[in-house]
């Protein structure tokens, strides 16, 4: 009597002629029709998936319970916001905001970084209505001296970071008028 292996060894031996092109592997079968339901939901613009994605983002009703209470709500929604803006510079922080202020803080190190976190600082007293700023990094500034810049401003009291980017432009872009 043979072994169970050695009659699954004939039985392959025997199967040989009729599988000799291969087996079907169907992962990669299954991968690709994954990928192509995904994308196709993806790219689908439809009034049906529009309505399953969209969301009613209403806020809850304000429950008002006394005239002072009354007055901070209205006089809150009467101030208009600082625009504070931060651009991120190799050799520099340009500290930016609606009001006029247009000041560089230079240098890379820490003294350079105390000295824009209390300027911050002072914006936030001047305007402590305003929590949001926009860091704006130039093209060249690596993330470790972006990362210092958002600890600082956190540090400041700001709560509302937001990242943002510039319009890059071309390196070889020819100048207005040249003929090429």
């Amino acid at each position: 009597m043979a072994s169970l292996f050695h009659r699954s060894k004939q039985r392959r031996a025997e199967r040989a002629p009729t599988t000799a092109a291969g087996n079907i592997n169907l992962i990669p079968l299954v991968d690709i029709l994954t990928s192509i339901v995904f994308f196709s939901l993806l790219t689908y613009t439809g009034a049906a998936l529009a309505a399953l994605t969209s969301f009613d983002l209403v806020l809850p009703p304000v429950v008002i319970t006394s005239p002072e209470e009354a007055a901070r709500i209205r006089s809150e929604q009467e101030v208009i916001n600082l625009l504070v803006g931060v651009r991120v510079y190799n050799d520099r922080v340009q500290v930016e905001h609606s009001e006029g202020l247009n000041q560089p803080v230079a240098g890379v190190d820490d003294a350079a970084l105390d000295r824009f976190e209390a300027l911050m600082r002072q914006i936030r007293t001047d305007f402590p209505q305003n929590r949001d700023v926009t860091i704006v990094p130039n093209d060249e500034v690596s993330y470790e001296r972006v990362v210092h810049v958002l600890e600082r401003l956190k540090l400041a009291g700001y709560t509302g970071l937001s990242l943002s980017n510039r319009a890059r432009q071309l390196a070889n872009a020819a100048p207005a008028g040249a003929r090429p």
